[in-house]
């Protein structure tokens, strides 16, 4: 019963423990920066005389930081006592610290290479605009449908700046008598903009006009074999023939349409992958026309419509983009809408800021639409790259595994070596918790050299490596990769993971050390 209750107690004076510990533990790794930096400004003080106050006053900040009492040694005494014995062992030091710099070298050159890695496949995958951006397309067998109604729906959201919608039809291609079908996208210059879409020889089209009133020219037309109003005729060429309910197939039905005459800026542009079809080169691109005839079937079209086809029209080529994958071409927006198509194929959402992507995407699913987006894709490399990152970091804590396992066996080494030295010490007066500070001093600054050492070994490392595969990139075409990257926040989780490895490994030394008794330590041998 009575360790029942006395174990709050002991929990919060343990809790209290830890704190205290951490936070000593804490000003400890501040002081060896400040001595650190108090030794910078000493050597450059003998060389410029004129630093001599700077140093006095720095030192003075530094003891009244300390705040140790007259009758103790400061911790600063004790750092710099630890110095001295790293000095007077400066083989033994060196192999430490260079075991630690090799363990923290490589945690930093295989993460970096996680790191720059990542940022080359995502700022490749995305652009910091399209981070703020989202497509919407309606679901398959849906009775959705995005159309001049639900563009202005999305327009009244909040947090959106642009709705862009956007036609794909088919085009049939007439160019010095060869025939293809290639893919076209009816846009406007914004959703080029928005896309990142910008021609590598000529320029965009201008347009941004959404809204038609041309008067669509259609005329009815069926294909041969279609079948007519009474159930028993058949279209054959010019004329109907009767045939048997066997012989007859499923009605098809074409719109023919002529493209408004008030249509004038007939302009395309053109991918790289629409010229090798054409067997145009890219010199020649620039003005070059060829004939088209716009084909629209499926969702973007009305119930009683089967198919869309209009008559051929010359289009003029004025961009050419560096796509090179598949033949494609856009044509402005409101050159396909006059055609007489009602639905969309889809549409590009912006959104004020990244941060506020989600909720508008949330809107427009509550609508029933499907959304997708970039950022989607960024979410999935940063999981892949986060998990590959973990899986190297543990690869590079193996090696600082072993060079902890160095500075262990290093200070235990040192403490026999120093044992009638602790009790000279404990002998004129130095108390029990300054031996074992003077003890953690030396492991800590050990394992904070090894941490900045290690940071710049690493990267050093990665470099070098990224110079080799930088030049043979170049050398097949291709341009600098920066493939080394260390996050401010990584350097600094290094320097205090490298700290903290030095305190572990003085902890048992440093207690070890409080233990030996002054009269046994001066006799022993």
């Amino acid at each position: 019963m009575k360790k029942i209750l006395l174990f709050p107690i002991n929990l919060i004076l343990w809790i209290f423990s830890v704190i205290k510990g951490t936070f000593a533990v804490t000003i400890y790794l501040f002081l060896i920066w400040a001595y650190l930096i108090l030794k910078l400004i000493s050597w450059l003080a003998k060389r410029l005389t004129f630093l001599t106050g700077l140093e006095i006053a720095y030192n003075k900040f530094l003891i009244k930081i300390d705040g140790a009492p007259d009758d103790t040694i400061s911790r600063i005494e004790l750092i710099d006592l630890a110095v001295s014995n790293m000095r007077a062992k400066k083989t033994r030091t060196f192999v430490t610290v260079g075991g630690m710099t090799i363990g923290i070298a490589a945690i930093v050159f295989l993460v970096s290479i996680g790191f720059g890695v990542q940022s080359l496949v995502v700022s490749k995958v995305a652009r910091l605009e399209e981070m703020k951006q989202t497509e919407i397309a309606t679901p398959p067998k849906s009775n959705l449908f995005i159309n001049d109604e639900m563009i202005d729906i999305f327009k009244n959201f909040p947090n959106v700046e642009l709705v862009l919608p956007q036609i794909s039809v088919v085009g049939k291609i007439s160019y010095n008598n060869s025939s293809t079908d290639m893919a076209v996208y009816g846009v406007t210059q914004q959703y080029l903009e928005q896309s990142a879409i910008s021609p590598v020889i000529g320029k965009a089209f201008e347009s941004n006009e959404t809204d038609t009133t041309f008067e669509v020219i259609t005329s009815k037309h069926y294909e041969e074999g279609t079948k007519l109003d009474t159930k028993d005729e058949v279209l054959v060429g010019d004329w109907v023939e009767v045939v048997g309910e066997s012989d007859i197939g499923d009605q098809y039905e074409i719109s023919k349409v002529t493209l408004p005459a008030e249509i004038r800026d007939r302009e395309a542009v053109v991918n790289k992958a629409f010229l090798k079809v054409l067997n145009i080169s890219e010199e020649q691109a620039l003005n070059t026309t060829f004939s088209v005839a716009f084909i629209a079937s499926g969702r973007i079209l009305d119930e009683n419509q089967d198919r869309i086809e209009s008559t051929p029209v010359q289009y003029t080529v004025i961009g050419v983009t560096p796509d090179d994958a598949t033949p494609m071409f856009y044509v402005p927006f409101i050159h396909l809408k006059s055609l007489g198509i009602k639905n969309y194929s889809q549409a590009k959402i912006v959104a004020g800021s990244e941060d506020k992507l989600r909720s508008v995407r949330d809107l427009i699913e509550s609508q029933g639409f499907i959304t997708s987006s970039v950022v989607d894709t960024v979410a999935q490399i940063n999981s892949l790259f986060s998990s590959a990152r973990t899986i190297l970091a543990l690869l590079g804590t193996v090696a600082l595994f072993v060079a902890s396992l160095g500075m262990f066996n290093t200070l235990t080494v040192s403490l026999l070596e120093r044992t009638r030295e602790i009790g000279l010490l404990k002998a004129m007066g130095m108390r029990s918790n300054e031996i074992r500070d003077s003890f953690l001093a030396e492991s800590m600054l050990m394992g904070s050299m090894g941490g900045i050492f290690g940071i710049v070994l690493g990267f050093i490392f990665g470099k070098i490596l990224e110079a080799i595969l930088s030049f043979i990139a170049i050398s097949n075409g291709a341009a600098w990769l920066n493939i080394i990257e260390i996050p401010l926040f990584f350097s600094l989780l290094i320097v205090l993971l490298s700290f903290l490895v030095g305190v572990l490994t003085g902890l048992y030394p440093a207690r070890r050390a409080t233990g030996i008794s002054a009269l046994n330590a001066l006799r022993y041998e």
